[in-house]
C-alpha cells in the first residue's frame, strides 16, 4: 500500500462515464419539510444534518420522518427545531427524478435546499460529554430490511460479511491488543475479544460509539452514525463492482449505492479490489487503519466535489 491516488485518475474515471440524464429542480423547496420514504435508521440519520446547514445559513428549516429512530436521533442534534411545515418533500424522490449535483446524499439535500455544501458529507449527531478514546473500534455486520431487495435485484449476498472476512477480522482483533473493539447492532457475531453491546437502546449506543475513534462494517444505519458522530469509517462492501467505484461521486452514474458512500471513508471490497477499493484482507484491513488505503483519512481529495465534468 502507501501509493497515492493521483487526482487525474479520478477525473478520468468520470469523464470516460456517462451520467444519467435528469431535469433540474424546478421549484425552491424554502418552507417544506424534508422526509424520507424509507424509514430505516441510516434515513433517519441523513435528516440530521439539514437543521445544521440551515443554521449555519441563518436560516430555520424543518425535518420529519415518523420512524422509532427519529426521536431519540433528532436529541443529539442541536440545531433541531420542532415545528414541521405544511407540504413536504422526500429525499429519496428529490434524488431519483431531479439531478441534485454531484456528491453523497447528505450533499446532495443541502444543494436541493439552497445551502453550502461541505466538503466532508455526514449527519450531524453531537454527544457533548463524550470522550473520544484513541484505538477504540465499533463493529456492525447486520443490514437493514432494504437488503432482501438488494439480494434479489443486486447481489445475492448483498451487505453480508463472508465467513472468511470474520476470520480475518478475527484474527486483526487478536493481533491488536491494545484496541479495544465493541460491537452494536441486534445480533452478536460472537468474534472473542469484542465487547458485547448489541440489543442496547439507541440513545446508549450513540453515546458508546461516540467513545470511539473507528467503525468497520457494513453499510448500514450505524455506519451513517458513525460518519455523523467523526469516526474513521472502514465499509466493508461487496457491491458494486470495486471497479466501478470512484469517490467522491463527480456524476450521477445511476448506481445503486453510490450515493450513500461517504467519500472520507475507506471501501474494503469482498469480491474483488482495484486500486481504489481494495480486496479486503488481512494486509489491507491493517492498512486502512494505519491510513494506507485510499483516501489515507485525509482530505485532500474531498474538493474534487466542484469539478464540473
Amino acid at each position: 500500500m502507501g501509493k497515492r491516488v493521483d487526482e487525474s485518475v479520478i477525473l478520468r474515471f468520470y469523464r470516460d462515464r456517462a451520467s444519467r440524464v435528469r431535469p433540474r429542480l424546478p421549484i425552491s423547496l424554502a418552507g417544506m419539510t424534508l422526509t424520507t420514504t424509507p424509514l430505516g435508521l441510516g434515513d433517519a440519520v441523513i435528516l440530521t444534518d439539514l437543521p445544521r446547514a440551515a443554521n449555519a445559513g441563518g436560516r430555520s428549516v424543518s425535518v420529519h420522518l415518523p420512524s422509532v429512530h427519529f426521536k431519540t436521533l433528532m436529541s443529539f442534534n442541536p440545531f433541531y427545531e420542532q415545528p414541521m411545515t405544511p407540504f413536504w418533500v422526500a429525499a429519496d424522490a428529490l434524488r431519483d427524478m431531479y439531478d441534485l449535483g454531484n456528491g453523497h446524499i447528505v450533499q446532495r439535500i443541502r444543494r436541493a435546499f439552497g445551502f453550502d455544501v461541505e466538503l466532508e458529507p455526514s449527519g450531524c449527531l453531537v454527544v457533548s460529554d463524550a470522550f473520544r478514546k484513541p484505538g477504540n473500534v465499533v463493529l456492525h455486520f447486520e443490514p437493514g430490511a432494504h437488503v432482501a431487495w438488494q439480494k434479489q435485484n443486486i447481489h445475492p449476498r448483498a451487505r453480508e460479511v463472508y465467513p472468511e472476512s470474520l476470520a480475518v477480522l478475527q484474527d486483526f482483533i487478536r493481533s491488536r491488543p491494545g484496541m479495544h473493539f465493541m460491537e452494536v447492532g441486534k445480533r452478536f457475531s460472537g468474534l472473542d475479544g469484542v465487547e458485547n453491546f448489541t440489543r442496547q437502546p439507541l440513545d446508549l449506543t450513540i453515546r458508546r460509539m461516540a467513545e470511539c475513534e473507528y467503525f468497520v462494517g457494513i453499510v448500514s444505519g450505524p455506519l451513517h452514525i458513525a460518519a455523523a458522530l467523526g469516526l474513521r469509517c472502514i465499509a466493508v462492501i461487496n457491491f458494486p463492482a470495486a471497479s466501478e467505484i470512484c469517490l467522491p461521486t463527480l456524476k450521477d452514474l445511476d448506481q445503486v449505492e453510490s450515493e450513500w458512500f461517504y467519500p472520507q471513508a475507506t471501501l474494503l471490497h469482498q469480491d474483488a479490489g482495484s486500486d481504489m477499493v481494495p480486496l479486503f484482507s488481512s494486509h489491507t484491513l491493517a492498512a486502512a487503519f494505519d491510513g494506507e488505503v485510499y483516501p489515507y483519512w485525509s482530505a485532500r481529495y474531498l474538493p474534487l466535489i466542484h469539478e464540473h465534468l
